[in-house]
């Protein structure tokens, strides 16, 4: 699943509920920023904040960082090959955290 992609352009329709979208949004917000400072590089970064932040394509993004767009291509499918693997990680403990918070409230009722 592409969750920078579906964070980004909003994408939400695989979530079955809007709590469960919300929570979700509300984490990736919160480490998405730490996983874009912590584990790509400089150039990853750029190319990406300027590709989803700035909605620029990848012949602008070139042109603004001096790079050639295959050049800029390879940073930005590396850059979300990282994130998405991390966030599946981070989204797959929420899912179980989740679950088990239903469980408890759903046992004390």
């Amino acid at each position: 699943m592409d969750f920078i992609e579906n964070f980004y352009y909003a994408q939400d329709e695989y979530y079955t509920d809007i709590d469960e979208q919300k929570i979700s949004r509300s984490a990736i917000s919160t480490v998405l920023p730490l996983i874009m400072k912590n584990d790509l590089t400089e150039r990853q970064r750029s190319c990406l904040t300027l590709k989803y932040v700035n909605n620029l394509n990848q012949s602008e993004i070139a042109g603004k960082l001096n790079l050639s767009q295959p050049t800029v291509c390879r940073h930005i499918s590396t850059a979300k090959d990282i994130v998405n693997n991390r966030l599946a990680y981070c989204l797959a403990a929420l899912s179980k955290a989740n679950k088990m918070w239903i469980e408890f409230e759903n046992s004390a009722h």
